[in-house]
């Protein structure tokens, strides 16, 4: 650690995905929010971090808004996915349709003065894309990319208005 943090290299766990306690007979170690609370307390330096993987921070049935505030300067990496369903059986949903406060959210990362890597993950395939329908197909991401950028901008907004 001492030497990622001379190099100004910021490392970024990201959560068992899925977060379940055990995966084809292998444990699985960050499953839960307390994992990560126990990772940056027993590694208390700066370059020791998180990658804010929505989907799974949502499927361990996380508030999101708080946790990004809780973990704050930790979180070096986002992943914005959003869902639906339980770690065994889940569905992605369209970043605008999940059960994620996404407004929310992506206000929480402006409170904390985030300002890594965000980048959208998994979205559903639309009709009439060919390729793998492994959540990563053009249409579906161009759309989030759109979503997101419109939450961050409001956001910004937001948090920069005048008081009366």
């Amino acid at each position: 650690m001492p030497v990622a943090e001379a190099a100004n290299v910021r490392l970024a766990m990201h959560p068992d995905d899925p977060p379940i306690r055990q995966l084809c007979g292998m444990a699985h170690i960050m499953h839960r929010p307390e994992d990560f609370k126990r990772l940056l307390a027993n590694v208390d330096n700066p370059a020791n971090g998180i990658t804010f993987c929505q989907g799974c921070f949502s499927e361990m049935n996380a508030d999101i808004p708080s946790l990004i505030h809780q973990f704050g300067q930790r979180i070096h990496f986002v992943h914005v996915r959003d869902p639906t369903g339980c770690p065994a059986r889940f569905e992605e949903t369209f970043h605008d349709n999940g059960p994620t406060d996404m407004v929310t959210a992506i206000q929480a990362y402006h409170d904390i003065g985030f300002d890594g890597p965000l980048r959208p993950d998994h979205v559903p395939q639309l009709h009439g894309e060919r390729g793998k329908a492994d959540g990563y197909t053009f249409l579906g991401r161009l759309h989030t990319i759109g979503y997101l950028t419109g939450l961050m901008q409001a956001a910004e907004y937001r948090g920069n208005r005048p008081t009366p």
